[in-house]
């Protein structure tokens, strides 16, 4: 299971017990007021059993929350979606979502705010939606929020407010081999349906306990079976065709973009193992130092190619990144050429 199917198992929890959830995926190009505002209006269908009065409440504040602005073109300046836009865009929020909350706590409910790609929610936006979250939770009328994103999601929250450092967050890490085999094999198990030991050895080798993968792989090997069994013969029929979408999706799309002096900062990262590593040992093995590279660094944060999980530390953003390097290491090594970082 990976980070956005457990975010949707805690969101149909929160719903079998009373919870009202707000389910938000979280972009950098949108304010996070639209698409909660977009969530709200989703929550109040998903909920027939809503009382009339809170659907009121709710009604109101679907009107209240800002939308986006739309830019005409050329320079025809832009359409307020919205009719109604407060003076003072913070205070005017955060009353919003507390008028809400009230709301929902009269009615016996509770509310949640489930917002997945947390890490592209803007900083701003977010932080007021933060601020109402800590503030509920030292009353008796606490809200909640659930969040799911990439490893560096702890972090870009730390920037919103630092009191988050104290929240608590929980890393989905790799599946043991172990793991990933019982992840498949129990499933087709359980629809009466049975697997090759060498093709369900084969599925785990090329999954590497990523979540995401296994369930790719494990569904192509499925839809390409015939009959009572998955045999080795329709897994090794699957995999290229997975492997090539997974590689396009994932790595391609990145590797493509970077620079010379970048394609051989991540081959020297890849050449350390699975992460994170420190500044300085990856720039040793480039023959330098942390400083004079440090550019280089950022450019591949600001390519969503590596993240700093702490202070002086590096690590690849999408897992398995350092098996995909090291399977395409000579068509790396060719873009990387002769690059020194030495001064």
């Amino acid at each position: 299971m990976g980070n956005t199917a457990l975010l949707r198992r805690c969101v149909q929890d929160a719903r079998a017990n009373g919870g009202i959830v707000i389910y938000a995926e979280a972009s950098d190009t949108e304010p996070l007021s639209e698409t909660l505002r977009r969530g709200l209006e989703r929550a109040k269908k998903d909920v027939e059993s809503l009382p009339k009065r809170l659907k009121a409440t709710v009604d109101a504040v679907i009107k209240t929350i800002p939308r986006a602005s739309v830019a005409l073109p050329g320079d025809m300046g832009t359409v307020e979606l919205s009719s109604r836009q407060p003076d003072d865009s913070t205070s005017a929020f955060i009353d919003i979502l507390e008028e809400l909350n009230s709301a929902v706590r009269r009615h016996g409910r509770f509310l949640v705010f489930a917002i997945d790609e947390i890490q592209d929610a803007p900083v701003p936006d977010l932080r007021h939606l933060v601020r109402f979250i800590h503030e509920t939770a030292g009353g008796d009328t606490p809200a909640y929020l659930v969040g799911a994103g990439l490893p560096d999601s702890p972090e870009h929250l730390h920037r919103v407010r630092t009191y988050t450092e104290r929240w608590r967050y929980f890393r989905i890490g790799l599946l043991t081999r172990d793991q990933t085999m019982d992840a498949i094999a129990i499933p087709t198990r359980d629809r009466q349906v049975a697997i090759e030991a060498r093709a369900l050895e084969r599925l785990a080798e090329e999954a590497a306990g990523y979540p995401f993968f296994i369930q790719e792989y494990g569904s192509a090997a499925w839809l390409q079976h015939n009959g009572n069994a998955i045999a080795t013969a329709d897994v090794e029929s699957a995999i290229p065709g997975v492997r090539r979408i997974l590689e396009d999706e994932f790595y391609d799309a990145r590797f493509r973009k970077l620079t010379p002096r970048e394609a051989a900062y991540t081959l020297a990262m890849a050449a350390l193992g699975p992460g994170p590593h420190s500044t300085g040992e990856i720039a040793r093995r480039l023959s330098s130092d942390s400083a004079r590279v440090a550019s280089i660094r950022n450019q591949l944060i600001k390519k969503d190619v590596v993240y700093a999980p702490s202070a002086g530390m590096l690590e690849f953003r999408i897992p398995l990144t350092e098996r995909f390097i090291e399977q395409n290491r000579p068509s790396l090594e060719r873009r990387a050429g002769e690059k020194t970082f030495r001064q």
